[in-house]
C-alpha cells in the first residue's frame, strides 16, 4: 500500500492524471471504488480549472440547447451527463469521466442539422455511459509513453491548461478501437431512437475525411480520426443507416438558429488564424457559406485573399512557377468579386468596407480608398475598431488635398 503522503502528492500534479490512476486498483492498494472516486476528484478539479478560464464559449441558451438533445438521447440519465460549448475552431468534441462533453465551435460550424449534432451527442455520451474512461486506464499499460502522446497531441491542437490532461485520457486519444466502435454504434442507435434522420452520423464523418484529405492531414488530434480509421467510420454509420429505419427528423433550421452566434465565432477564429484554405474549403467547397447570413460571404472573400497572399510568398520563394502565378491571379480576383457580392448582400457589413478600401489603396486608387474608410468609420464608430482606419483617412485627405 502507499503511503498516504506519497499518494496525495501525486493526485496534486495535474499534469499526471492518466500516469497516476492508470495502474490496477490492486496496484495501488486501494479498492476500485476508490480509485473511481479519485478519477472523479481530479477530472472535476480540472473541469473547474477550466471553468475559471476564459476557454468555454460563454452561451448559456446554445449550452441549454446542447443539452436539450444530450438527454432527449439519453433519457435515463438526466443528471449524469451535461454538455458545454468549447470555443476552438476546430472540428473536436470529447467526453470525460465526470460526464461532461465538451463541443467544439468549430464542430457546430462544420455540421448542419440537429441530427448531425445528435450523432456525435450520442457517440460522446456512450463513451460515458459505456464507462470507457475508468475501462481505458484500467486497459492502460506504457503509462507514461500514453500520457505523454495525449499531452503533445491537445497541446497541438491549441488546447491550453488543464484541458490537455482532460484530453489525454477523453476519446481524443485514450479509447481503444473496441469502445470507439462501441460509441459509433451507440451514438447510432440513441440518435435513431431519437427520431433523427440515420444517415447523420456517416455524413458528419464524410465531411471530416473530405476536410482531412483537403488539408493534407494523415491523423490529427480530433476525436473521431484515430482509430477505427475515418474511411472505415463512414462506412459503417453508412452500412447501419442503410439497414436502419426509414428518414427521421433533420430539424436544420432549429439548429441554425440555435448555433448562428458559435458558428460565427468560430469562422472568426479560422480567420483570425490566417488559414485561407480552410475557409475556401469550408464555405465555398463544402457549401457552408449556404447556412450562414449573407455577411460570412466577406469571411469567403478573405480567404481567397488569404490563399492569394500565400501563393504570392510562394512564388517569391520558389522564385516562381507558372501555376503558383496562376493560383495567385485567380484567387486575388475571386476575393475582390466576393468581398463586391458582400457589399450588395450586406451593406451595413463594416469590414468588407475596410478590405475593400486596403485593396484599392494597394492598387493607387487613393480616392476610392478614402470613401470606403469614411464609410467603414461610420458603420463602426468605436476608435478600438476603427482608430487604425481614422488615421488612414487622415493620411488620405491630406494627399488628395494637394495639388
Amino acid at each position: 500500500m502507499l503511503p498516504q503522503r506519497s499518494l496525495a502528492g501525486r493526485l496534486c500534479v495535474a499534469g499526471c492524471v492518466l500516469g497516476l490512476l492508470a495502474a490496477p486498483p490492486a496496484a495501488l492498494g486501494i479498492s476500485e471504488q476508490e480509485q473511481r472516486a479519485r478519477i472523479d476528484f481530479e477530472t472535476r478539479r480540472l473541469e473547474q480549472q477550466i471553468a475559471n478560464s476564459d476557454e468555454l464559449y460563454a452561451d448559456p441558451e446554445l449550452d441549454a440547447y446542447l443539452q436539450q438533445i444530450l438527454e432527449q438521447l439519453f433519457p435515463e440519465r438526466p443528471a449524469e451527463l451535461r454538455v458545454r460549448t468549447y470555443r476552438n475552431p476546430d472540428f473536436n468534441a470529447f467526453a470525460v469521466a465526470t460526464g461532461g462533453i465538451y463541443f467544439h465551435t468549430g464542430a457546430l460550424l462544420r455540421l448542419t442539422d440537429e441530427a448531425q449534432l445528435a450523432s456525435v451527442l450520442g457517440h460522446e455520451g456512450t463513451h460515458v455511459t459505456a464507462d470507457h474512461m475508468f475501462r481505458s486506464i484500467r486497459a492502460a499499460r506504457q503509462v507514461s509513453a500514453v500520457a505523454n502522446i495525449g499531452a503533445v497531441a491537445a497541446a497541438s491542437a491549441g488546447y491550453p491548461g488543464g484541458l490537455v490532461q482532460l484530453a489525454g485520457y477523453s476519446s481524443m486519444m485514450g479509447f481503444s478501437r473496441e469502445h470507439e466502435r462501441e460509441a459509433d454504434r451507440g451514438g447510432f442507435d440513441r440518435m435513431v431512437q431519437a427520431g433523427y434522420d440515420a444517415r447523420a452520423g456517416a455524413e458528419a464523418f464524410a465531411q471530416l475525411e473530405r476536410e482531412l484529405l483537403a488539408r493534407h492531414i494523415a491523423q490529427p488530434p480530433f476525436f473521431f480520426a484515430s482509430h477505427p480509421q475515418v474511411r472505415e467510420r463512414v462506412q459503417t454509420l453508412g452500412e447501419f443507416a442503410t439497414a436502419g429505419p426509414p428518414e427521421g427528423r433533420r430539424e436544420a433550421a432549429r439548429y441554425r438558429a440555435a448555433t448562428l452566434r458559435a458558428r460565427l465565432d468560430a469562422l472568426g477564429q479560422l480567420h483570425r488564424g490566417g488559414d485561407g484554405k480552410v475557409l475556401v474549403f469550408l464555405l465555398a467547397d463544402e457549401h457552408l457559406l449556404d447556412t450562414l447570413p449573407p455577411e460570412a460571404r466577406y469571411y469567403l472573400a478573405e480567404g481567397y485573399r488569404l490563399r492569394a497572399e500565400k501563393a504570392r510568398r510562394a512564388k517569391r520563394d520558389r522564385r516562381g512557377t507558372a501555376e503558383i502565378e496562376a493560383q495567385q491571379m485567380q484567387d486575388a480576383a475571386r476575393a475582390l468579386e466576393e468581398y463586391q457580392r458582400t457589399l450588395e448582400l450586406a451593406p451595413d457589413f463594416a469590414p468588407t468596407y475596410q478590405a475593400l478600401a486596403m485593396h484599392h489603396y494597394r492598387q493607387g486608387d487613393r480616392s476610392q480608398a478614402l470613401a470606403l474608410l469614411r464609410r467603414f468609420v461610420e458603420l463602426s464608430p468605436d476608435p478600438r475598431q476603427s482608430g487604425y482606419a481614422r488615421q488612414y483617412i487622415e493620411t488620405l485627405s491630406r494627399e488628395l488635398e494637394q495639388p
